[in-house]
């Protein structure tokens, strides 16, 4: 055969393989404004990424299947990675062995203790917490919902087993086989900006900018949202931008944020910013007033276009009211994710469904802290949100949860800890950590409860921190306790709770002379104001169902809860005020449902309705 026939079966066999990528894509659907060099770029790249998936997910079973040897083999790897560190040498890694020698020796640690190492890896000091075959990717700033941000290490190889995780690891595998891939493009809310850098040159970022980083390397083409889009910095504006862009493409299929209340914060900036947006939407560029830089505005404005009537298609929805508001924009959109885990979110659960509608699910698919990734949720996405952990990136221990309390560290007994095989389904526990990142036998700070095993591999829902707690006078009241009577006192007033936050009287200024003791309860809500006899039912149905606050109360160590109700929006505006004023990044915010500050406490007392 001639090099001339060679090159012609070639040439034949490439246009054949182009042909049926084009039939395939066909099929599939995508994106009529992605080139069709990107689009054949893009179905090369997701063919591949199924190949990586399935061996992930064969990786994944096995491993599910011998729980107890792969937690065994990732814990040792770390002890013998680490035992030169600073850490190491500290704890004497040298001399341990075995499971059974770690979980005899080690003590466990929460975040003042382990302050100092991390302080020095981020001045540089690498031997601090990490070995010579690991490195720093970036220091994940904490949310700070049980107290001060924090700076959490996370090294590269923590970094790249939460990039599979979410791009290729057993929750892809069984969302391809519910969802059939296509190449429409993604509304993907990212603000994942920069914020500073450490004095050992080291990033600091939100936990988001691990996986988006990746994201945008490979199919940045996707995102309604150029890329350019992210160097938009403040929340407003960056909501503006992939809200417009969004609403411009009538024909996404998948609607992604970090938490539901993301997805819910940005539906309210489309309702109150819609005049603007259609105005851009018609005239193809962005306004004026925007505060974005120059040369950022100049080429997202060479990515718009007048589209006057996709404006009139999106005027009319909203005129109809916000029911069911999502599937009218984007009728080819097949889900949504964000994730809602903890019964403390059921409210923004709720209110994400109402724009929903029935059929749009609301994927909650990780479980993951600025620790790193633990678990995926693959097999529950009605209900609420149920994680399988991940065998081999982390080791877990559990600590039994007794009558809703949270022991003080120095209280924690490590022989009461527990492995995964000895867990019982229904039972709640906090979970202690051991990553890839230098942190050993760690108070990640979770609460969560034991709802079922896959093969061997516990299954969890989380309930809610362990920080946030309410204590007054030693009594330590959880947030999934109070919310629990919150929620059951709600049930029966006339308005719909819409959020709210506590906090202890010792906080508050108050009146000369006013020594009581007490829980500050402020509720945004839905409806008309309530009466003091309907508010007073949080603090009767918090007595009826704890023992220890009923106890507390009849003792009159702690006087009736107070319970301020604040005006409409107060929350969506403590959300941005605490972004314009902490570390806290907008895609990782949680709400704190405990305040920790006289200042927040403050803040709130000055939006009460009178």
């Amino acid at each position: 055969m001639d090099l001339c026939c060679l090159l012609g079966y070639l040439l034949t066999g490439v246009a054949v393989l182009l042909l049926l990528a084009l039939v395939d894509l066909k099929r599939r659907g995508y994106s009529r404004d992605i080139s069709w060099p990107d689009l054949l770029k893009l179905y090369v790249l997701t063919q591949l990424s199924s190949i990586k998936m399935y061996r992930m997910h064969k990786k994944f079973e096995r491993d599910v299947r011998s729980f107890e040897q792969a937690q065994s083999i990732f814990l040792m790897d770390r002890i013998r990675r680490s035992e030169n560190t600073g850490f190491g040498r500290d704890n004497d890694f040298s001399s341990i062995r075995s499971v059974s020698d770690f979980r005899r020796s080690m003590p466990l640690f929460d975040f003042p203790q382990m302050e100092d190492y991390v302080n020095r890896l981020a001045d540089g000091e690498k031997s601090a917490l990490l070995g010579d075959k690991d490195d720093v990717f970036i220091f994940i700033t904490s949310s700070g919902t049980t107290g001060r941000n924090k700076r959490i290490p996370m090294s590269q190889q923590a970094a790249r087993d939460m990039q599979n995780q979410v791009l290729f690891g057993p929750l892809q595998w069984v969302v391809r086989r519910h969802f059939p891939w296509n190449l429409r493009r993604i509304l993907n809310v990212n603000n994942g900006r920069v914020l500073e850098k450490t004095k050992g040159g080291y990033t600091v970022s939100a936990a988001a900018h691990v996986v988006y980083a990746r994201m945008n390397t490979l199919t940045a083409e996707l995102f309604t949202t150029p890329l350019v889009g992210q160097q938009v910095k403040s929340e407003f504006e960056s909501h503006y931008i992939h809200a417009l862009f969004g609403l411009c493409d009538k024909h996404i299929s998948v609607l992604r944020t970090v938490f539901v209340f993301n997805f819910l914060t940005l539906m309210r900036r489309i309702q109150q910013n819609l005049p603007d947006l259609l105005r851009d939407m018609r005239r193809g560029r962005i306004k004026e007033d925007l505060n974005i830089p120059p040369d950022v505005r100049e080429e997202l404005n060479r990515h718009l276009r007048p589209t006057p009537q996709r404006a009139d298609e999106v005027e009319r929805e909203f005129a109809k009211g916000m029911a069911g508001i999502v599937p009218r924009l984007w009728p080819q959109m097949d889900r949504t994710s964000g994730i809602w885990s903890g019964s403390t979110n059921e409210t923004y659960y709720r209110e994400a469904r109402y724009l929903l509608g029935p059929d749009i699910p609301m994927l909650s698919f990780t479980y993951s802290a600025s620790e790193g990734y633990m678990g995926s949720n693959i097999d529950s996405w009605t209900g609420p949100p149920r994680y399988t952990l991940i065998p081999d990136i982390m080791f877990y221990e559990f600590l039994p949860i007794v009558h809703d309390r949270i022991p003080e560290l120095g209280e924690i007994d490590r022989r009461d800890l527990l492995l995964g095989h000895e867990l019982e389904v229904g039972k709640e526990y906090e979970i202690i950590i051991t990553n890839s990142s230098g942190f050993y036998r760690y108070r990640v700070g979770d609460v969560i409860k034991v709802v079922g095993f896959y093969q061997q591999a516990p299954q969890i829902e989380f309930l809610y921190r362990s920080g946030q707690s309410l204590n007054v006078c030693g009594e330590k009241t959880s947030e999934e306790v109070l919310f629990r009577a919150l929620r059951d006192a709600a049930r029966q007033w006339p308005s719909q709770l819409k959020d709210y936050t506590a906090a202890v009287s010792q906080f508050a200024l108050r009146r000369e002379g006013d020594l009581s003791l007490c829980y500050i309860l402020f509720i945004e809500l839905e409806g008309e104001p309530l009466t003091e006899a309907q508010t007073d039912l949080v603090d009767e149905t918090l007595r009826d169902q704890s023992e220890e606050y009923a106890s507390y109360r009849t003792l009159k160590k702690l006087s009736k809860m107070t319970v301020h109700q604040v005006a409409p929006g107060t929350f969506a505006r403590f959300r941005s005020h605490l972004i314009e004023t902490t570390a806290v990044a907008a895609n990782q915010f949680k709400m704190p449902r405990v305040l920790k500050s006289p200042d927040s406490v403050a803040w709130f007392m000055d939006h009460v309705q009178k």
